[in-house]
């Protein structure tokens, strides 16, 4: 591979790794010639420290603040508050992790559609894009974003449905994110998806810690193992991995709004 190839991370939990291992973790990414990371926050508990990773490291992460629909039952009116404030500091681009999971319900439906609505208005309101999650959710996942076509932007991140529900996000005006879950020898109808999809208008990401990609399944996840997505997306759409990274780099910087020098 091109040692100038610039990927960007989309996704990835850096609040979940030791504060104290950041900067390895950075290093083995850059390395890898992966020079930028968007970590998301899932909620109140590492709201301040997502935002904090974006602020400690202007040049190589940027954040999101939100609250996850595991989270959502806890989303009142002072967690509100945070999130707003998120939304001001210096490096977060985004509203998220946002959306709806229907297979563990951790929140029950009706408190992370009203969450999901909520964070959905408030980036229109501040005129950032969204970071959303989906899990057997689709239908009012759906719903929610048509609402507010031409007024929501985002992507929708390790996106798992088929080719018609990605090319519904793509006419909705989103992106689609590709996590690890592409390599997976059992998925079939994540490759089936991609090749559905228009390249400049996907996403890679890895979901560190989780998802780790194949040869690494099952060990942590992190953001030095995102060219092994790009490469499996290479793969399918028979283009070569620097085109990939490119692409995914180029939709990012426009989607989520930072510098054409960035990651620096």
């Amino acid at each position: 591979m091109n040692e100038n190839t610039i990927w960007i991370d989309s996704h990835a939990h850096l609040s979940m790794f030791e504060k104290e291992e950041m900067s390895a973790v950075l290093e083995r990414a850059a390395k890898r010639g992966v020079g930028g990371v968007l970590t998301p926050a899932t909620g109140r508990d590492d709201l301040e420290a997502s935002l904090a990773l974006a602020e400690e490291w202007p040049g190589r992460v940027v954040a999101a603040a939100g609250v996850h629909p595991h989270e959502a039952d806890s989303l009142d009116s002072s967690l509100k508050r945070k999130v707003e404030q998120g939304c001001t500091q210096p490096g977060v681009v985004a509203v998220g992790e946002i959306g709806l999971d229907y297979h563990y319900l951790n929140s029950p439906r009706e408190d992370q559609l009203a969450a999901f609505a909520w964070q959905l208005d408030l980036a229109i309101e501040r005129d950032l894009p969204v970071v959303v999650h989906n899990r057997e959710s689709w239908s009012d996942l759906e719903s929610a974003l048509g609402e507010r076509v031409g007024r929501v932007r985002g992507v929708c991140h390790s996106f798992a449905e088929g080719p018609g529900e990605a090319r519904r996000v793509l006419e909705m005006g989103l992106y689609v994110g590709i996590s690890g879950m592409v390599t997976f020898k059992t998925a079939d109808n994540i490759r089936e998806m991609v090749a559905a999809l228009e390249p400049n208008r996907v996403l890679v990401e890895t979901d560190s810690p989780f998802l780790a990609p194949v040869p690494h399944r099952g060990q942590r996840n992190e953001p030095s193992y995102v060219p092994l997505v790009g490469e499996k997306l290479g793969e399918q759409w028979k283009k070569p991995a620097e085109e990939v990274a490119a692409l995914s780099s180029a939709g990012f910087r426009e989607l989520f709004g930072v510098r054409n020098d960035w990651p620096s």
